[in-house]
């Protein structure tokens, strides 16, 4: 059967590529264009000195007054830009300023492709091998513009096709075999790109959107408790009010507490709803499945009650705290939606530099609960200091190896030693892009040799008291491909 598209999804396609802009959509279009401006002066920079090279490389293999011609050209449409840049970055608040900014935008990209096209076209050597140097640089301006412009489809676009459409031409013009084969290379080239742009853009759009869903999201949280206290306080005027008649008032009372018992409920399904919610969030940019968190929710939980009659954790493991650990896990890793996507999906190791920006997630998910604290107005809230506390500290170890403070070991909230090792034992026994699973009592031997070192020993000792029973949650919620995997090996 032959799918028919939904109109209401091409219309909207539509409006992406054309950057249609309305009271509507300002907020998401106006946070567009503000993050194409945080980029814009290093693109330019970066293109004055690639048109300068240009101007060398072939300076033995066109005439030198029409390189410095189009140098000029292109040198006067950059003051341009970088004059406008200056004078008005900052008015990108109004329907009417972000609609010239598109416009801006627009036509500078076009503009600026459309001169790359004639260098392609004007600059074209006889030599194959300055031939295929001229087609390397269109090729990594091309793919480097749709790869860090992705936010304004009209800017990419429209250098894209300046740049491609004299290009082709060019190449097809020799009009022999070989140059029709690389026209042929050059057009897949350009599929590629422009379906890797648009699945860029729709990714930034979305991550966007669901930004705003979840700010939305919070402030009904507010609301809802600003009505809950509202309830409670006119609960109160009518307990003083009816003391007089003790029917009545019971009455009263029961018809109350169960209208806060109703808020009450409402609220704590909001905040549970608010956490699957940036947990999806982060899932939709991270490589682990759905069952990560239900494991790491019950091995946290497992540590915790095994820890409760312990001297250093009777005080803080309350049976409201335990549930409430179990409820926060999930937030551990909500940080890494701020980690670029080439980082977060690398399957192999990752570089120094890397590895340095991947262990920014441990501040990006605790500064996110911080600004939810600020958004909201609640401070002191024991729910989302131990979120924050499981955020930033998983990742610091006992002996102060860790990061992001390399904190040591009572200087590190309960919350996330027993988070580090939840989080540890389930990446060692899981399948991830970058490895395969490690057997469980590979794993044990690991957690025990870090006792002291990555870890509390007393968590340690909760974890070999309680080590049958991770290795049931383990087996009891593993993911489907890791099933798939073992079944077919067994086979």
């Amino acid at each position: 059967m032959i799918a028919i598209p939904n109109l209401a999804s091409l219309r909207l396609n539509l409006d992406d590529l054309l950057f249609h802009i309305d009271e509507e959509n300002l907020r998401v279009r106006a946070e567009q264009l503000r993050t194409r401006m945080t980029v814009y002066l290093p693109l330019v920079l970066s293109q004055v000195a690639l048109q300068f090279l240009l101007v060398v490389l072939f300076w033995e293999h066109a005439p030198h007054h029409w390189l410095l011609a189009w140098l000029a050209v292109f040198y006067a449409l950059h003051t341009v830009e970088i004059v406008k840049w200056a004078l008005h970055r900052k008015r990108l608040n109004t329907l009417q300023e972000c609609r010239d900014w598109n416009i801006h935008f627009s036509v500078i990209s076009l503009a600026a492709g459309a001169l790359w096209g004639t260098a392609a076209v004007a600059f074209f050597p006889d030599d194959i091998g300055y031939q295929s140097l001229l087609i390397c640089i269109m090729l990594g301006l091309v793919a480097g513009a749709v790869t860090m412009n992705p936010v304004h489809p009209p800017a990419m676009y429209g250098y894209f096709f300046g740049i491609m459409i004299p290009l082709m031409g060019r190449v097809a013009f020799e009009n022999d075999t070989i140059h029709w084969i690389l026209v042929l290379m050059l057009g897949i080239f350009a599929v590629v790109v422009l379906l890797s742009g648009r699945g860029l853009n729709r990714t930034f759009l979305l991550t966007l959107q669901q930004g705003f869903e979840n700010l939305s999201l919070l402030q009904q949280l507010t609301a809802q408790k600003q009505q809950t206290e509202e309830a409670r306080s006119q609960l109160e005027r009518a307990n003083a009010i009816l003391q007089g008649n003790e029917h009545r008032l019971e009455q009263m009372v029961q018809e109350r507490t169960a209208l806060l018992r109703q808020r009450t409920e409402e609220m704590v399904a909001i905040k549970d709803t608010t956490i699957l919610a940036l947990t999806s969030l982060a899932g939709t940019r991270d490589n682990e499945t759905g069952n990560h968190i239900l494991r790491t929710q019950r091995y946290v939980r497992n540590l915790a009650i095994h820890l409760r009659d312990h001297p250093r954790f009777r005080d803080f493991l309350t049976s409201e705290n335990i549930e409430m650990l179990y409820k926060i896990a999930p937030l551990h890793d909500i940080g890494k939606v701020g980690i670029p996507d080439h980082i977060l999906h690398k399957p192999g190791k990752l570089t120094p530099e890397e590895f340095e920006i991947m262990k920014t997630h441990t501040t990006l998910g605790g500064n996110a609960i911080s600004g939810a604290e600020n958004l909201t107005n609640v401070r002191n809230s024991p729910f989302l200091i131990a979120a924050r506390q499981i955020a930033i500290g998983h990742h610091e170890k006992w002996d102060g190896s860790g990061y992001p403070f390399a904190l040591r070991e009572e200087h590190i909230p309960l919350p996330a030693r027993l988070m580090a090792l939840a989080d540890v034992y389930d990446a060692m026994t899981c399948r991830r892009v970058y490895k395969s699973p490690i057997a469980h009592d590979e794993v044990a031997d690991v957690i025990i040799d870090g006792k002291g070192k990555h870890f509390d020993p007393d968590v340690v000792d909760a974890f070999i008291a309680a080590m049958d029973e991770f290795q049931e949650i383990a087996a009891q919620y593993r993911d489907r491909e890791v099933s798939a995997a073992i079944a077919q090996a067994a086979v």
